[in-house]
């Protein structure tokens, strides 16, 4: 199983009303965000797309088997049934067995 973050998370300030950043979310190429992680004890966090995610298990040769969605749990997103996060669940092509 992998999970990950679609993106959707780095978008809206902390109450989910407004979007304030653009994607990608990378401080490292925007030096006012990396200011503003370092402030507000984010760490440095990225954002990435679902093509680079999934797109990296397929082409590391991984088989699709399962995908799961949700949403955050709390929050306006979560009361629009907004989902944020996905979880896949692939087998080697090898036929090593799931990861």
């Amino acid at each position: 199983m992998a999970g990950l973050d679609n993106g959707i998370n780095y978008i809206f300030n902390d109450d989910e009303t407004t979007v304030t950043y653009k994607l990608p979310f990378n401080p490292l190429k925007d030096r006012q965000l990396y200011e503003m992680s370092i402030k507000n004890d984010w760490g440095i966090q990225f954002s990435h797309t679902i093509e680079e995610q999934i797109g990296g298990q397929l082409k590391a040769g991984f088989i699709l088997t399962d995908l799961y969605e949700d949403t955050n749990g709390v929050g306006r997103l979560h009361e629009f049934n907004v989902p944020t996060f996905y979880a896949t669940r692939a087998i080697k092509k090898n036929g090593q067995g799931d990861r």
